[in-house]
């Protein structure tokens, strides 16, 4: 990830939406037995943050599809994608007095963001395993159309990742299912998603045993245990399309341990230890509900694409470092998006688009150490670009973001970009 997608999740769809993204797979190989695609593209901004202006990396990936036509009319194959940071070296050099350090990786200059293997049946649907896009996203992919920024606001990328773990963004040791059929105008869609054991749990989490408790969990005792999400979206026939849809994500969060450690905080300053030989089961869960609404044929499609989202959560979200009283706190939050573009000219090369994100805490209460009015968590922020769609493969887009968020965000401020992308 760039410095400021660190912050600022990835954007954009992969192998397994072609379609919503508007990428466009290139073959490589293709007969009647199998045919290979690769899939991809290159994407760089010059950005000024608040004064501070570099070059850094953008959604930039790599991928291949196999598909193979099987026994009565099934495919099968898989979707193996990487996300790349090609723009920087990706070092740094450590100085500490007179001593330097060993360069350090920031992070790493490839990773996994997709890799699932597929069935698909015109009559039985289409089912996929592994890490793959959630059924989630089915919805919350509307509005998460922005060049640099977005996608900070609808639940997918939870805990400050790309919902991963939590299901609902690049869902982990995903099994889905996807069925669409046609009817009362339109065509609608159902998913299903189920995953086991998504991620181990180091974690505090206050009121364990009550009022004033905190259970500190041991690493490998408590995990991120079943999850379970579901779609409903139709797409009806109306102008140049309108998209209605709803989903539901829930994660067991299993904090059933006898090796962790609870203290009485009634006073935050001097935690007191109670217990550290009691099996402990302070199980709760994390759940995010999300409805959208979307008109036009797609983003940077020819004419009016107008979407909004709304979503609320519930131990989806991560408070940031120093914001709360020392322990890992998640919080419940509620959060809206939009995205509008408007495309005209020859081949319709030209677009103008804007829209917001916003995040808010809805259990304010985890926040009353920190020094803000309202004891509130707030990311905001409005954005506004304008897209030149050089050919078919090149496009050029400034973008800008104006944050609207408060100290407790620890947001990273206006930001102005200049970028360019180039497909495969």
């Amino acid at each position: 990830m760039s410095a400021m997608r660190k912050i600022i999740p990835i954007t954009l769809a992969g192998l397994s939406a072609l379609a919503a993204t508007g990428a466009q797979a290139l073959p490589v190989y293709e007969s009647k037995e199998v045919a290979l695609y690769i899939q991809g593209y290159f994407t760089a901004h010059q950005i000024n943050i608040m004064g501070s202006t570099e070059m850094i990396d953008g959604a930039s990936r790599l991928g291949f599809n196999l598909d193979v036509p099987a026994y009565k009319h099934w495919n099968v194959g898989f979707n193996i994608e990487w996300g790349l940071l090609l723009v920087s070296p990706n070092r740094e050099i450590i100085i500490s007095g007179d001593q330097q350090a060993e360069p350090g990786e920031q992070a790493d200059p490839l990773y996994v963001r997709q890799g699932h293997a597929y069935a698909k049946h015109e009559f039985w649907g289409d089912f996929a395993a592994g890490k793959q896009w959630a059924v989630y996203y089915d919805v919350a992919g509307i509005t998460d159309w922005y060049n640099v920024s977005g996608g900070l606001a609808s639940g997918a990328f939870a805990l400050g990742s790309d919902g991963g773990i939590t299901g609902t963004g690049r869902a982990d040791a995903a099994l889905t299912w996807r069925k669409d059929w046609k009817g009362l105008g339109g065509e609608f869609q159902i998913g299903l998603q189920y995953a086991a054991h998504a991620a181990d749990l180091d974690i505090q989490a206050e009121g364990a045993r009550g009022p004033d408790t905190l259970l500190v969990c041991p690493p490998e005792d408590c995990e991120y245990g079943l999850a379970r999400g579901a779609s409903l979206t139709y797409k009806l026939d109306v102008g140049d399309g309108l998209f209605l849809g709803t989903a539901y994500n829930r994660v067991n969060l299993d904090l059933f341990t006898d090796k962790g450690l609870l203290f009485d905080i009634s006073d935050p300053n001097f935690p007191i230890l109670i217990r550290d030989d009691e099996v402990i089961n302070a199980s709760s869960n994390d759940f995010a509900f999300i409805g959208g609404v979307a008109y036009g044929t797609g983003a940077f499609q020819k004419g009016l694409y107008a979407a909004f989202n709304w979503h609320r959560s519930h131990n989806n979200e991560l408070a940031p470092p120093s914001t709360t009283m020392g322990a890992t706190n998640f919080f419940n939050a509620i959060g809206s998006e939009s995205f509008v573009s408007w495309t005209w000219g020859a081949f319709n090369c030209y677009s103008v688009y804007g829209g917001h994100n916003l995040l808010k805490s809805h259990d304010d209460e985890i926040f009353e150490e920190a020094l803000v009015t309202g004891d509130k968590y707030r990311l905001g922020y409005y954005f506004g670009g304008f897209n030149f769609q050089w050919n078919e493969r090149v496009r050029i887009y400034l973008e800008g973001g104006k944050d609207d968020s408060n100290d407790v965000a620890q947001s990273p401020g206006d930001f102005i970009a200049a970028g360019i992308r180039v497909d495969i």
